[in-house]
């Protein structure tokens, strides 16, 4: 595929197909107000990667994803999609936004429509799909996350395990090249969280690219191609899951697998 960029003067640029990371972050700042949230992020991630991200609450784990698919502007430096600016003024986000899907802690379905109905939305909306084809891709897409049979029920009828999956089928009706994961299984029931990673598995299996902040350390063991951990805003340590869960570097790392894997 022919990819258009922008050089620095906002101007299109047609190069030949890209074959680079799928997201770069370079120099990634972000403050609210007086408070750093994001102080200095650094950060490739591969096509067909699954980068998990994990660390303390108020490590800006949340911030970063946030800013990879722009619902918070950077304060300062790039985050580049399949090589194309998003923090470039000239840069349409909204185009942009439907390269990268994103799923969050709480479901934000729609109570008052079906299952398809969430599902189809955005591409019809959107992308100007027409109903019939959105309504057959959307319940191709539910039966892979193992919801086809629930595709006219309402959310109010489904598990909060069930939303969760609708909400991830809701993504991928765009047809994302990167889905973005935070910690949509932090509001489930135990029994609820196995259901929606797997779902997760069968993504990364397909060879999706994904960033997913999670709590879910067996996930990461299991699926993760790396393990980011960060703190106070930084990325301390990015390696092989195994290699930072069994021989982390940073003092903080240790303490914080010190205390977390021990519950395992």
């Amino acid at each position: 595929m022919i990819e258009t960029a922008r050089n620095g003067n906002g101007k299109d640029v047609t190069e030949t197909p890209y074959d680079g990371p799928m997201i770069s972050i370079v120099g990634l700042h972000k403050k609210f107000g007086d408070f750093d949230a994001l102080k200095g992020i650094d950060l490739d991630v591969n096509p067909s990667e699954v980068v998990v991200v994990v660390g303390p609450s108020g490590s800006g784990k949340s911030t970063m994803l946030r800013c990879i698919n722009g619902l918070e502007q950077a304060t300062r430096g790039q985050v580049f999609i399949e090589g194309i600016d998003i923090t470039h003024r000239a840069t349409d986000i909204n185009e942009m936004r439907q390269k990268v899907g994103m799923v969050f802690q709480s479901f934000n379905l729609f109570p008052h429509l079906t299952a398809i109905g969430n599902v189809t939305l955005a591409p019809i909306k959107v992308k100007g799909m027409d109903q019939e084809e959105a309504d057959a891709h959307g319940r191709e897409i539910l039966e892979k996350v193992g919801l086809g049979d629930k595709a006219d029920a309402f959310p109010a009828h489904l598990s909060g395990g069930q939303q969760q999956r609708v909400a991830i089928a809701r993504a991928l009706a765009m047809d994302p090249d990167v889905m973005l994961f935070d910690e949509v299984t932090s509001a489930l029931d135990p029994e609820l969280v196995k259901e929606v990673l797997d779902t997760m598995k069968g993504l990364a299996r397909e060879g999706m690219t994904m960033v997913v902040v999670t709590h879910e350390m067996g996930f990461a063991k299991e699926v993760g191609d790396r393990l980011i951990f960060m703190d106070e805003g930084l990325v301390v340590e990015d390696g092989e899951p195994a290699e930072v869960f069994n021989n982390p570097q940073h003092p903080r790392t240790q303490e914080f697998f010190s205390k977390i894997l021990s519950h395992l």
